[in-house]
């Protein structure tokens, strides 16, 4: 992984203007990695700006100048573009908007930490056993020697936090705990990342994750299974990215080979999400069938329908 490192850095220091990309219904982590490089690479002089395909949710307006992601660029003016936590890049949307852009015009670090990427960057940063992708950031930055402030480790404790379920999910290793108590150490505001990802909760949230469990059930071959409809999104007054997180709270039923929420999306599509706590089951594989990927315990996926 140093060479890989010492490649990303090398393409970094020969870049004065720099694109950070977050993947498509952007998470704590793709966010929190984006908003760390801008942070750190701004402070090393470098014009850095920050690109999302979809609308940032209010629950990621404390991550320092989250409020200037743009959606719309001109890919060619830049020296570098980096992608993270997008396990393709079709993850991103971009490839629909601009046909080139990952066509080796300009050189892409592919920032990512799922078994199923593609490696579509010029240099991949790819570990499949990093439990985030910030947590693979941090080490790239010690490895750099960039320096941490308190709003870039804020920002690392976003993705971590976020995928690792506030450090309950079974991908909490030493590595995980270590870096947080460092990130905490160089100021990083724990209690702030755990309050808005895990304890703010609208109303419409609660009606539409009532709904998620009212429908909950465990089939025949043990799995647990719920679907939401554009009608319970309505109904609830929510968006679809009030959803995230209840599959985790589905994946506490016991005895269950794994977890599977489907829920209708904008524009006619079926979005998949599959968790599991068992050591035998491979959801990334299973993701796949479907188009889709992730990691080993936690996957998903996208199709018409």
């Amino acid at each position: 992984m140093q060479e890989i490192f010492l490649k990303a850095q090398k393409l970094i220091k020969g870049a004065g203007k720099i694109l950070s990309i977050s993947h498509k219904r952007p998470d704590g982590d793709t966010l929190g990695s984006s908003c760390a490089l801008y942070l750190v690479l701004s402070q090393m002089g470098k014009q850095v700006t920050m690109a999302c395909a979809d609308d940032i949710s209010e629950r990621f307006s404390f991550l320092t100048d989250i409020d200037k992601v743009v959606k719309i660029f001109n890919f060619r003016d830049y020296d570098l573009i980096i992608v993270s936590d997008a396990a393709a890049s079709y993850m991103t949307r971009y490839h629909e908007i601009y046909p080139d852009i990952f066509k080796g015009e300009v050189p892409v670090i592919n920032f990512d930490h799922h078994a199923s990427n593609d490696n579509f960057g010029t240099v991949n940063v790819v570990d499949a056993k990093s439990p985030s992708a910030t947590l693979l950031l941090f080490k790239f930055f010690k490895y750099c020697k960039y320096p941490i402030k308190s709003d870039t480790a804020t920002a690392l404790l976003c993705g971590i936090y976020n995928d690792t379920g506030s450090l309950m999910h079974s991908n909490t290793n030493i590595d995980v705990i270590e870096a947080t108590g460092k990130l905490m150490e160089l100021g990083g505001r724990i209690n702030l990342v755990a309050r808005k990802l895990f304890r703010t909760t609208p109303i419409s949230t609660l009606k539409l994750w009532g709904r998620v469990l009212e429908n909950t059930h465990v089939n025949e071959e043990g799995v647990t299974i719920s679907v939401i409809t554009n009608q319970d999104f309505l109904e609830c007054n929510a968006t679809s990215d009030e959803i995230s997180g209840v599959i985790d709270l589905m994946n506490s039923v016991p005895d269950t080979k794994f977890t599977l929420l489907l829920n209708e999306d904008i524009g006619g599509f079926i979005k998949g999400s599959f968790r599991t706590r068992r050591d035998d089951v491979d959801l990334s594989q299973l993701a796949s069938k479907f188009g889709g990927g992730g990691h080993k315990k936690a996957a998903g996926f996208t199709m018409r329908g």
